[in-house]
């Protein structure tokens, strides 16, 4: 199939930014893991990962769940990831869901997704689409951690 029809077939899910290849998402996910020390234990104790994570300026914003706009599972932004309790303790009892959606959201603050605001004549491509980088990201995390799950296309409800 050709680039350009690469481009007509692929339907943006999130914000356009910049191209990431498998491999360089692939290799930050490896890296992030390396220095999180994420690995199969992490899977057992991932209510004191995310605790351990603001040592690295990352902050986890647990929302009481009468509280929570339900457009979304979690969202991050600045450093913080915001999720309703509810998500917080099925990542706690290490729900594969959970677990990959957590990691979805940290995958966006690592990978850096900032939206690219210019105007250009391509379509986008699935490689420039921050929520197919950020699924790619927790793909890459879960195997590290022994998970075997093949998520739903995530996505707003409205």
């Amino acid at each position: 199939m050709s680039e350009t029809n690469n481009h007509i077939n692929y339907s943006m899910r999130g914000v356009r930014v910049e191209a990431l290849s498998e491999e360089t998402i692939e290799f930050f996910a490896n890296e992030a893991a390396k220095l999180l020390e994420v690995n199969k234990r992490t899977y057992k104790k991932m209510d004191a990962f995310m605790e351990m994570l603001e040592e690295y300026g990352i902050v986890i914003d647990v929302v009481a769940d009468s509280e929570w706009l339900v457009i979304t599972n979690a969202m991050c932004h600045n450093g913080t990831i915001l999720m309703p309790n509810g998500l917080y303790a099925r990542i706690c009892d290490g729900e594969p869901e959970a677990v990959f959606i957590f990691f979805h959201e940290l995958g966006h603050l690592l990978l850096g997704h900032k939206a690219m605001l210019h105007y250009s004549e391509t379509l986008p491509s699935k490689h420039e689409d921050s929520e197919w980088q950020a699924d790619e990201f927790s793909k890459c995390i879960l195997r590290k951690m022994g998970i075997k799950y093949v998520p739903e296309q995530l996505s707003f409800r409205f």
